[in-house]
């Protein structure tokens, strides 16, 4: 089930902004304040969900209690047509995963999305739920090696559960949020009990996550998209 975090990023995403910071400038929110909200770190009331509704033409009833109906039977753009339907098909590149590699909140934010030749990925999924990571250094290299491509899918806006022994991208965060890890990790599930285990045989990236979903160190940790397919070049 989808958080209202989540449905705080399905809606900006489709409203067109690509990054949390230029959701922040456009709702007038700190950066900090923003983020806490869509990453699930602090809940929104009833007040803000009708200022992000406006901005992002969705209704404040959907973002903060979903329901059976899907995103856009509660979509409610100004001139009548559903915010998503100018997307793209063509997959992008939206920045790299690189274990052990901390930096600023912002520059996740700044990343800038490339075009690629991919325009089909998965069939099962809708274009508008998958995207492309680079991959940088060695914490992916049993599996794929630095620079290659994985195909990635929000599990959230796609529907979909994720299972033991998916591989997943991971982003944690330290300093209050301020600084963040983007890496991939394959997931176990024991109970409440999460383990992301590494997909590497560099001895630097040996040592597993561990944490609770339901404990506070899990707003740490949180599992962005499952990875689908690895790709040479593009």
């Amino acid at each position: 089930m989808k958080s209202v975090g989540d449905r705080l990023r399905e809606a900006r995403i489709a409203a067109g902004y690509r990054s949390m910071s230029a959701a922040a400038d456009r709702v007038g929110k700190t950066q900090s304040t923003y983020r806490a909200h869509e990453n699930g770190q602090n809940d929104y009331d009833s007040e803000d969900a009708q200022v992000y509704a406006d901005a992002f033409k969705v209704t404040a009833d959907w973002l903060l209690f979903g329901g059976d109906k899907d995103f856009k039977s509660w979509s409610r753009s100004k001139n009548g047509t559903d915010p998503t339907s100018s997307r793209m098909p063509e997959l992008r590149i939206r920045g790299e995963v690189a274990a052990g590699l901390w930096l600023e909140a912002d520059l996740f934010d700044s990343e800038k999305v490339e075009k690629s030749n991919l325009t089909g990925g998965d069939k099962r999924y809708s274009p508008d739920c998958q995207y492309l990571l680079r991959i940088r250094g060695e914490s992916l290299n049993r599996i794929a090696q630095d620079g290659d491509f994985i195909l990635c899918v929000d599990f959230g806006q796609a529907g979909i559960e994720l299972k033991s022994g998916d591989l997943v991208v991971v982003e944690r965060s330290r300093d209050g949020g301020h600084t963040l890890e983007r890496t991939a990790k394959r997931i176990f599930r024991h109970d409440d009990e999460i383990e992301l285990r590494p997909e590497s045989n560099d001895p630097r990236f040996q040592e597993p996550v561990v944490y609770n979903e339901h404990s506070e160190e899990a707003s740490e940790v949180r599992v962005l998209a499952k990875i689908l397919g690895v790709f040479r070049e593009l």
